[in-house]
């Protein structure tokens, strides 16, 4: 008997936000459709019930990472521009927050450049996604697209920086 259409809607949910968190954490090559298929508790057969291919995953995941990101960042904000910077530079430095989705944008902006373009599509769509939402904030659309650069660059360098004190600092300048 076939699955009802509820069933298979919560299924790619399901491995999507699996999706999202592997590849955010480790990236496209590190990240294997047995890996994301274990994560979510389902076999590897059901995969291809959802997706085309892993790019095809890896696009729809990009999404829900950002959307994932979108929530966890505005969680407890006010309707400003500071705050909303404090708590997206927050994931710079906060070891709890790795548990939870943290910004795709910073987190693979060296994987995307790898990837196809339809992908790169994705990640644009997201990137202007973010401009808009700082504009939002009272930002004119310059100064929301350096502020964006500035926030984003901050958290990728701030994953790959071993130096915390340095970490700190460069976190501590970016906040305006």
């Amino acid at each position: 008997m076939p699955w009802d259409v509820t069933h298979k809607i919560k299924s790619k949910e399901k491995i999507l936000i699996c999706a999202a968190k592997l590849f955010v954490e480790k990236g496209f090559d590190a990240v294997g459709i047995n890996d994301v298929m274990k994560s979510a508790n389902m076999t590897r057969g059901a995969f291809y019930a959802h997706f085309k291919s892993k790019a095809d995953l890896y696009n729809q995941a990009l999404v829900v990472a950002a959307f994932e990101a979108r929530e966890n960042i505005t969680q407890g904000c006010d309707q400003s521009f500071a705050s909303l910077q404090h708590n997206y530079l927050k994931q710079g430095q906060d070891p709890s927050l790795k548990d939870n989705q943290q910004c795709p944008i910073a987190l693979l902006i060296s994987d995307i450049r790898q990837r196809e373009p339809l992908v790169r599509e994705t990640y644009e769509k997201v990137f202007k996604g973010f401009v808009k939402y700082i504009e939002l904030q009272g930002l004119t659309e310059a100064e929301a697209l350096k502020e964006a650069a500035t926030m984003i660059g901050a958290v990728a360098l701030s994953e790959s920086l071993t130096d915390k004190k340095l970490v700190e600092k460069l976190l501590a300048v970016c906040q305006g």
